[in-house]
């Protein structure tokens, strides 16, 4: 028994532009009823499934649809099998396919600008795998925690809701954190803090009067959200060109409990929308 179709080993299926997984039709050189069993995985992700077809013809989309990576199928007629080994990737969307199906979502338009910087509007790399960060981050909203799920990193789409469910509760956190006691916020301000704890910590503090940005962070501009908090000695009464050419040399890495510099989410929001 052989599976003829597809007929090379190996052979690569893409997800499409506009988020479709792919058709992958096989068959084999058996008649009759088949019993087709499939696992895929890539990176961390793993999924699994069967199905049975009347005929020697199976698609096995519904595979693909689970997300992407290393594909085995095999199918079983009767006391026979065969296996075939596939590959499938993804391509990218176009900045305005991303861009029309943003805005029809709640908060699109800020959002946007996250894309932009998160991932330049790219959920795949030149491998056409899902492009992950140092810290875990998938896709087009670099989702990191929670974790995605196998299609969320796989369907820009998902990504792109995933991200948004994530906004949506930053901005709940947001409102409860301005309105405290009653306090008045803009809708700038609202923008600033959401953005801000899309990142990590808030944006702004209460001088008694109203909120302002909190002025002890000193921000990088050379990247997206590197500072350093002055409230800290070794930063106090530093500039930023004397601060930069101290610690930049270990923007390679993460910052560690003892590093000077910081990710911030006040330099995140300064980067993004001013």
């Amino acid at each position: 028994m052989r599976i003829i179709l597809p007929a090379a080993p190996l052979q690569t299926f893409a997800w499409n532009s506009d988020a479709v997984p792919p058709s992958i039709p096989l068959s084999t050189d058996v008649q009759g009823p088949h019993k087709w069993s499939w696992s895929l995985s890539w990176n961390t992700f793993a999924a699994n499934g069967s199905a049975l077809s009347p005929t020697n013809s199976w698609n096995a989309s519904v595979a693909a649809a689970a997300g992407g990576g290393a594909l085995t199928v095999t199918a079983q007629a009767g006391t026979q099998s065969a296996t075939a080994k596939l590959k499938i990737t993804g391509i990218n969307p176009t900045v305005a396919q991303v861009t029309q199906f943003v805005v029809t979502q709640p908060n699109g338009s800020i959002f946007n600008k996250i894309l932009q910087h998160e991932s330049g509007v790219r959920n795949f790399g030149a491998n056409g795998e899902p492009i992950v960060s140092f810290d875990h981050g998938y896709g087009l909203c670099q989702l990191t925690n929670p974790k995605p799920t196998f299609v969320q990193a796989w369907n820009w789409k998902s990504n792109v809701q995933g991200g948004l469910a994530l906004f949506a509760g930053k901005r709940n956190i947001a409102i409860k954190y301005l309105s405290q006691g009653n306090r008045a916020y803009t809708d700038s301000q609202l923008q600033y803090e959401t953005v801000s704890l899309w990142n990590g910590g808030h944006y702004h503090i209460w001088n008694g009067k109203a909120w302002v940005r909190n002025q002890a962070i000193l921000c990088d501009p050379k990247t997206g959200n590197i500072g350093w908090n002055t409230d800290i000695a070794a930063n106090s009464g530093k500039t930023v060109a004397q601060l930069h050419q101290r610690d930049s040399a270990s923007y390679g890495a993460a910052p560690t409990a003892n590093s000077d510099w910081g990710y911030f989410g006040v330099c995140y929001a300064d980067k993004i929308l001013s």
